[in-house]
């Protein structure tokens, strides 16, 4: 199997996961939930991980094979015919840093070398060459690819939002009558990066093992904050000025007044999908229709459609949908020092907490509704 093979399957077993990942906690929340059905989807996902790490070890096995030299290991110092380190290094070959070594020391042995690790209060600070937290999200049907993302460089602060500009231009003669002009409304934003933290599940025995500790690392943390983001960001959504729509009508006037400045898209829970998903126009035309341009395949009243699990928006079950500007009304300021420190779990096992450090706020408020839709009785 190719490289690039082996790298799609793996895109392919990742999303699946993911999927399935969501399927599973929603299920495990619902009140009437079989623990059965909990177990099976749990099964499930272990054994979509361990295809993925199975997956994974047989391409950085390949990849590793294709770097190997003849002559020296790649870690080797290059050396002249003497044996003296005074060889010109190759500037495109990427060189492992005194951080980088230090940090994968500390990941397999918990001890910190002085000079080696940055360290802050949420433990050991990723090295950037390991990991890249800035790195823009291309997957669109996460949250963090349609707001409006900033990197901060402090833990607390002021960030400058303009809001959406009603000044027109005047005559010299409206001018004389009225020399107020409407300025562009520049607001501050606070932010405090806040701390959140999770669970790597593995021991220090298996990171020693790890045959690729660095990419294993950059997938985990990714993966969290990409959950942690689209979580996140669904709270700050859900402070929109609330709507009730129970009609076709409804959903229309909730749309088209108040946003039209704006660059309006859907983002929405799946039982908001699925109940409009059956709804039609006065012409028998289904209201979702088929668009190239959205992550899902649909747009509502001509404009794209991103579908969430219910529990971002809402709860299992709620048909709830944010529709405005998500890059206009979501502000994330995010830190991109992101830290790692060995802990003890109830088990009194070493295992690695991951600490990501970002905050979240509402901008321009007036960029978006939240809408709460209700079929009535008999509809």
């Amino acid at each position: 199997m190719k490289v690039s093979e082996i790298e799609a399957r793996l895109s392919s077993l990742k999303a699946q996961k993911a999927s399935k990942v969501k399927e599973v906690r929603a299920l495990a929340m619902a009140d009437d939930s079989d623990t059965t059905d909990v177990q099976k989807g749990v099964a499930s996902v272990d054994d979509l991980q361990k295809q993925i790490d199975d997956l994974q070890a047989r391409l950085d096995a390949v990849k590793k094979a294709q770097g190997l030299s003849d002559d020296k290991p790649d870690d080797a110092e290059p050396t002249d015919k003497k044996g003296n380190n005074n060889m010109q290094i190759d500037p495109n070959k990427k060189q492992e840093t005194t951080e980088v070594r230090d940090f994968i020391h500390y990941l397999k042995t918990a001890e910190k070398r002085a000079n080696g690790v940055t360290t802050t209060e949420a433990g050991v600070v990723i090295p950037k060459e390991i990991l890249d937290i800035q790195k823009v999200p291309t997957d669109v049907r996460n949250l963090s690819a349609v707001i409006n993302r900033v990197s901060v460089t402090s833990g607390m602060g002021t960030l400058p939002v303009l809001q959406k500009n009603t000044a027109r231009l005047t005559t010299a003669e409206e001018r004389a009558e009225n020399p107020e002009i409407a300025n562009a409304v520049l607001k501050g934003v606070d932010y405090k990066a806040l701390t959140y933290r999770g669970a790597l599940p593995l021991s220090m025995e298996m990171v020693q093992d790890a045959p690729n500790l660095k990419t294993l690392l950059n997938t985990y943390v990714q993966e969290a904050k990409e959950l942690t983001e689209q979580y996140q960001i669904g709270k700050i959504l859900q402070t929109a000025t609330a709507v009730s729509a129970n009609t076709t009508d409804d959903l229309k006037t909730a749309f088209n007044k108040g946003l039209a400045n704006y660059d309006r898209q859907w983002i929405v829970t799946e039982s908001f999908y699925n109940a409009v998903d059956l709804l039609k126009d006065a012409n028998g035309r289904y209201l979702l229709q088929d668009s190239i341009a959205s992550a899902s395949g649909k747009s509502l009243f001509g404009s794209n459609v991103l579908i969430v699990a219910d529990d971002v928006l809402g709860v299992d079950g709620d048909a709830k949908a944010f529709v405005g500007d998500p890059k206009a009304f979501v502000l994330e300021a995010m830190r991109s020092d992101v830290a790692v420190e060995w802990d003890h779990n109830e088990n009194f096992e070493r295992i690695l907490a991951v600490a990501l450090r970002a905050d979240f706020k509402a901008a321009d408020t007036n960029a978006g509704k939240f809408i709460t839709y209700g079929v009535p009785a008999g509809k």
